[in-house]
This record gives C-alpha cells, structure tokens and sequence, in this order.
C-alpha cells in the first residue's frame, strides 16, 4: 500500500547549492532523495516546503514522499541519519494523508534573520557579523510597517518578480536573544530573496546609508526603484513551515 511521510528537517546550508536539486553542485534535495532511494530501493521525489539559497540555514524544513515500500517512520528517521552528512539531520518523521504536499499545503512559513552585533570568528557562517551595536527601536519602527505592508515587489529578485508579488505578513520584528539580534517574519508567502532585501535595507537605513522616507516609499510601492541592499545569506533560517490540519 503506498504511504506518504513527512520528514522535518535541520541543516547547515553553508556546506550546500541551496536546496533544490540542481545540474551542478550538492544540494539538500539532492542528497536525501539519493540516500532516500538506496535506503527504499526505488526511486524517491522528495517534495520540499520550500527552496532556500546557497548559505542559508533550515532549522525547521519540511519535504515529503510517497513510497510503494512498507516503511515505518521511525525506520525512516533512524536509517536515514546514519547515511546523511553530519551537516543535515531528520528531526521527526510521520505519516500523512496521500493528498498531503509540504509545499502546496503550506499555509504560512516562517524566517529568522541573526546579527552578531560582537565580532566573532565563530559565528561567521552563522550570522551577519556587523560588530556594533544597533539602535533596535529603529528597526522595529520600519518592522511594524512591514507588518501593514503587502507589496513587496521592490523587495525580490527582478527575474523572479511575478503577476502578483502581494504577501500577507503574519508577523515581524527584531529582539535580542543569546547574544544576538534577530528578525523574526511569518507569511503566507515569501518572495525570492524577500527576507534578505528586507533586512538589507533596514540595516541600512539603521547605519544611515538610506533614508528611512525612501524605505516606506519602496514598501509601499510609490517607486519602481528595487533596493539594493542585501544581507548576506549567512544569516537567514528558514525557521518553521504551517499546515492546515497537520500536526507537523
């Protein structure tokens, strides 16, 4: 009878391509669906809940497969973190309805973006080392009107801008946590790059480099001008993914 499993996942993306299975480069899909295969002797498409870029982290990553094999997922959980780099790990593993896609039954997903505001040698793959201190209130200013903000095409890559680059934000804003700052956004959907823009930008308009009149001007999409403020990709996570129905 075929099954369906859910698979939670964590891993250190500084080590892959991003996610998604590409023609060259190791990626995050590709290993488990090669590891998956040989575990299940048949050949897996491992569907993930989203794609991440080349350096950035998941700490809370869903995919799922079907399989024609009579596979436990406790089974699955166990083999497969014995033949996975140390640098990805199944947290949990369950059984899903048939129907279930952890990419189409996402109803919201969540980021968190860290700043070590200390300089550091250690975190360098780990956080946007900036080395200052930064005026919080500041940023949680321009956080709250992300949170009243539903364009966002100024804040996405311009070849992977679509019909309509509307999200609706369940949440945002920046604390302090274990040494560290942190931005934390929930959405219904995210745009290619969105959070990096996002974080870019307030960062800038924090160390004076862009006016914070201009920041809502491309929030609210009174302009056609794209930032150009990034943060490096170190110091995203994606951090948690919702379904409706299932207790992932």
């Amino acid at each position: 009878m075929k099954k369906n499993f859910l698979m939670k996942l964590e891993y250190r993306g500084t080590d892959f391509e991003g996610w998604q299975i590409q023609a060259k480069g190791r990626t995050v899909q590709g290993i488990l669906s090669d590891c998956l295969s040989k575990f299940a002797k048949e050949r897996i498409n491992l569907i993930g809940a989203g794609r991440t870029d080349s350096g950035v982290h998941a700490l809370g990553q869903y995919a799922n497969f079907t399989t024609e094999k009579p596979l436990m997922p406790s089974d699955v959980k166990y083999k497969l973190n014995r033949m996975i780099p140390d640098n990805i790990v199944v947290l949990s593993c369950r059984e899903v309805p048939l129907r279930f896609d952890s990419r189409k039954g996402a109803i919201s997903r969540s980021y968190r973006y860290l700043i070590s505001e200390k300089l550091s040698a250690l975190n360098v793959n780990f956080s946007w080392i900036i080395g200052r201190r930064l005026d919080i209130s500041i940023l949680n200013d321009m956080a709250a009107r992300i949170r009243e903000s539903v364009h966002f095409d100024n804040f996405c890559k311009v070849k992977s801008r679509k019909y309509s680059n509307d999200c609706v934000i369940l949440d945002a804003g920046w604390s302090r946590y274990g040494g560290f700052l942190r931005f934390d956004i929930s959405a219904n959907r995210f745009l290619h790059n969105m959070v990096r823009l996002l974080v870019g930008s307030m960062a800038a308009v924090e160390k004076g480099k862009l006016k914070i009149e201009k920041f809502y001007e491309l929030l609210e999409n009174k302009t056609d001008e794209k930032t150009k403020y990034i943060a490096p990709a170190c110091g995203l996570y994606l951090l948690d993914v919702k379904y409706e129905g299932i207790n992932a």
